[in-house]
């Protein structure tokens, strides 16, 4: 009995075959980067709510004071303060940072007796950073209660860190802008780009066009750069959602 001859593909076939699956590559590619950055956009949201309520319990039990930073003392930095109501390190790593300063696997995190000197605060612990208007560093902690705020919704309390800022737990709002609150040279060009008219603190394209941020009520949500920072230094608003006096945004 004779073999039928099988009929192989021509090369004008393909061509049609690989062409078709490139088209289908190209298209499906981007809808693929698409949704692995909306997955990333969906936990660094969830982190930051909770942050945002393990943030309002800490100033619960204490007087309705938020926490310290890591100015002065890195001791006093905010993730180890409020460990005791998150018992779970990984929530301060966002999905969205990609910095290299986080410290290789095996090495331990510093406690709050660690001594300065100590190699491991040259690591970053924490994707996350506070507003420092809140810190009681900030004219004698004039912004460090809840209860001083005259609208504590539309106040933005964290946010994620540009991948490249230097191991820190809180971002510094009063030497942002043209003129800035406060004057000073080292830290407005560590923590502002003129050119662009926005921070290099924050990480403000973590997803797609914006990042998310939490509120001093203890919400979160996701917003633009051109959303959240705007000026009314006639009324004293000089760091506009970040700025602890705004009451929401009027032009």
């Amino acid at each position: 009995m004779k073999n039928k001859a099988t009929r192989a593909f021509t090369l004008i076939e393909l061509l049609v075959v690989i062409a078709i699956i490139a088209i289908l590559a190209a298209i499906l590619f981007p809808v693929f980067a698409q949704a692995k950055v909306a997955a990333k956009h969906t936990q660094d949201l969830s982190n930051v709510k909770q942050l945002g309520t393990v943030l309002m319990l800490y100033a619960g039990d204490y007087d309705d004071r938020y926490p310290l930073t890591s100015f002065p003392s890195r001791g006093n930095n905010w993730p180890m303060q409020c460990q005791p109501y998150v018992k779970n390190w990984g929530i301060f790593r966002s999905p969205g940072d990609s910095s290299t300063l986080w410290p290789p696997a095996g090495v331990e995190r510093p406690t709050p007796d660690t001594p300065a000197s100590d190699p491991r605060w040259s690591y970053r612990w924490t994707s996350y950073l506070l507003n420092a208007y809140f810190s009681g560093g900030f004219n004698s902690g004039q912004y460090s209660t809840q209860t001083v705020l005259a609208s504590p919704a539309n106040v933005i309390y964290l946010a994620l860190a540009q991948d490249n800022v230097s191991p820190r737990d809180h971002f510094h709002p009063f030497y942002w802008g043209t003129p800035a609150e406060l004057t000073s040279g080292f830290m407005q060009n560590l923590t502002w780009d003129a050119t662009k008219n926005e921070t290099k603190e924050v990480k403000l394209l973590a997803f797609s066009q914006g990042t998310n941020y939490a509120f001093a009520d203890g919400h979160a949500k996701f917003g633009r750069w051109t959303q959240v920072w705007w000026r009314d230094t006639a009324n004293g608003i000089f760091a506009g959602s970040f700025d602890p006096r705004n009451e929401g945004r009027k032009n």
